[in-house]
């Protein structure tokens, strides 16, 4: 599975699709279960868990600019302060 993460940043960047597939490759065909429902299955399973690390990879994007915005304002206000009291 590839997962990269960008040291610079500390982000955690998860490549969905071979995350979604590593996810169905492990899904064996139950006792009984039609080839077709089998195959509804493994495509639900598949747009589940791609779906699922797209929305986590932004998710932690925007968390993570939004971190550093928050970062800047702080240290904005600490050096602001400061200048104005000796």
């Amino acid at each position: 599975m590839s997962v990269e993460k960008d040291i610079q940043s500390n982000q955690l960047n998860i490549d969905p699709n071979e995350f979604a597939m590593n996810i169905i490759r492990n899904n064996q065909k139950q006792p009984g279960q039609t080839n077709q429902r089998f195959v509804k299955d493994q495509l639900t399973l598949y747009l589940e868990a791609f779906y699922l690390i797209q929305d986590f990879d932004q998710l932690e994007t925007s968390q993570f600019q939004n971190m550093k915005q928050q970062q800047i304002s702080d240290l904005f206000d600490k050096m602001l302060s400061r200048r104005f009291d000796p």
